[in-house]
């Protein structure tokens, strides 16, 4: 093995190469891994929950510094999935080091990490392949190369429109829209149905990624994308040349990071207009990308996901599904309560939507709105029951 001293110590600079006894690999240990030992052993005992505990409060708790706290979270986990696949503690990087140039290295670990001081240049590649950044990466691109013909080939042009590195004023939204308008209605007068999903397909993920610098406060845009997200469901699937399992997997992955609530609107009629074939696929996509996303610790993504299966039970109304997603989504949320709980009532099903509230009541945010809700809706059941009674 060997140490590195390094002057300058840039958190990704090599600290030291270990040789693993079993297999004789080289393992990298890089100044960054270096720290974040130095905080493990020391200030967290340890305790590798409650070092990465911290990341997370402060991803959660600090907006302005989420992506280094992801980022930071992410190192530590992977740094200590590394370390067990390798058979290696942490104690063991820290094995035959010199105790002054350790008692050195502490406040430095304390300066880059807890309190999150470094910049993007400075971050490691597991800083920054997040699972956010991974995920959102590919719900924006990253089933494109399976169309038959790429959204690729429109995305350009559609960019383009932006002038991507200006920013677009309040009063200039509307010529941006009609812009974009004009764009879409030359494209697919000359285009088949999968030259047009692909058309849409780039729309949608194109003004996702230059919304930053429009000032959409008159709406024009999100209207506009409203309209064309509706366009791009209502092709006719039958004839888009996509097999139905990536179709929903883009779609859905899309839906679930588009962050501006412009498809909010169109989601159910959307889900109403899955076919009986189509409703499986999604289930089992929205399922997926539930459980995966709150194992990734990507919790407000994985809450969208969650809201939308309970979308597509309403719509498609799959009631012996209620009763189980309302006791998943708890009082956390409101809306997708009453949904549900609307859904059965619209069918006089009210012992299913009692039952709705009954199996989310447990503490929440918004556990008092809904307990209301639950208790005008038992007052509602006993009038309508006195009044046939009558």
């Amino acid at each position: 093995m060997t140490i590195n001293p390094s002057q300058t110590q840039s958190g990704n600079d090599l600290y030291r190469e270990m040789i693993l006894p079993d297999t004789g690999e080289p393992f990298p240990v890089t100044y960054w891994d270096l720290w974040f030992i130095l905080l493990l052993t020391g200030q967290f005992f340890n305790d590798w929950e409650a070092l990465s505990e911290h990341f997370r409060q402060q991803a959660n708790s600090l907006s302005w510094r989420r992506n280094q706290a992801e980022g930071a979270l992410n190192h530590l986990l992977m740094l200590r999935q590394s370390l067990e696949q390798a058979g290696l503690a942490p104690d063991d990087i820290l094995k035959d080091a010199n105790l002054a140039f350790l008692k050195k290295q502490k406040p430095k670990a304390r300066y880059r990490l807890l309190e999150l001081n470094f910049r993007e240049h400075e971050q490691s590649t597991w800083m920054r392949e997040t699972p956010r950044k991974l995920r959102e990466s590919r719900a924006l691109r990253g089933y494109w190369e399976q169309f038959s013909i790429s959204p690729l080939k429109f995305a350009p042009d559609l960019a383009a429109i932006f002038k991507t590195g200006r920013y677009h004023l309040e009063e200039e939204s509307f010529k941006l829209e009609s812009k974009l308008s004009g764009f879409l209605d030359k494209q697919k007068a000359r285009l088949d149905i999968p030259g047009q999903l692909a058309l849409y397909r780039a729309f949608l993920t194109v003004v996702l990624e230059n919304m930053n610098g429009v000032d959409d406060s008159f709406g024009v845009i999100g209207d506009l994308y409203e309209s064309n997200f509706e366009v791009y469901f209502r092709l006719d699937r039958t004839l888009i040349d996509l097999p139905l399992e990536i179709y929903f997997q883009d779609l859905l992955e899309l839906l679930t990071w588009e962050d501006y609530a412009f498809t909010y609107r169109n989601q159910p009629a959307f889900f109403a207009s899955l076919s009986e074939q189509e409703v499986p696929i999604v289930e089992a996509i929205l399922r997926q990308q539930w459980q995966e996303l709150d194992t990734l610790e990507l919790v407000y993504q994985s809450e969208k996901a969650l809201t939308m299966l309970g979308l597509l039970y309403a719509q498609q109304e799959m009631f012996e599904q209620f009763i189980p997603v309302a006791g998943a989504m708890g009082t956390r949320q409101w809306q997708r309560i009453t949904i549900l709980a609307k859904a059965a009532e619209k069918r006089q099903r009210y012992d299913l939507a009692l039952a709705v509230y009954e199996a989310c009541l447990k503490p929440g945010m918004h556990e008092a709105y809904l307990r209301e809700k639950y208790e005008n809706l038992k007052s509602r059941i006993q009038d309508l029951s006195g009044k046939q009674g009558n």
